[in-house]
């Protein structure tokens, strides 16, 4: 996310439109703190409403965590996932290595225990 202050929106205004242009969001900054947010006006914009593009660029630039995300779109970490994954966000917190880790620590676990198949399926089924 690019940073313009308030005085040099002022001088040069199209330093802002030019990130705009670039599907970038832009922090507005007034004495080097953030004043506001503009995000580009595009089709994702339009279809998914202001606030969730809002919460959406601020989770991309990990400003805040997949659960808040999905508390200000009003929706569930499922569905928040599906959502990155339509826009092509990675949110999987585990690198390869990792995630082969855990696998074999969920293969450990009893086989009727349910909470291992869950842990199994999503980590199938969600895998960016």
């Amino acid at each position: 996310m690019q940073t313009v202050s308030i005085r040099d929106l002022k001088n040069n205004p199209s330093n802002m439109t030019k990130y705009l242009e670039n599907n970038e969001s832009v922090f507005v900054t007034k004495h080097g703190k953030p004043i506001g947010i503009t995000i580009p006006l595009n089709d994702d914009t339009l279809n998914m409403g202001t606030k969730n593009a809002i919460a959406l660029e601020l989770y991309k630039q990990e400003l805040i965590s997949m659960g808040k995300m999905a508390e200000m779109m009003g929706i569930n970490k499922q569905e928040a996932m599906q959502i990155l994954n339509h826009h092509g966000i990675d949110w999987m917190e585990y690198d390869a290595d990792e995630l082969d880790t855990q696998l074999k620590v969920a293969k450990k676990l009893p086989k009727n225990d349910s909470f291992r198949f869950n842990c199994l399926l999503k980590m199938i089924l969600f895998k960016p």
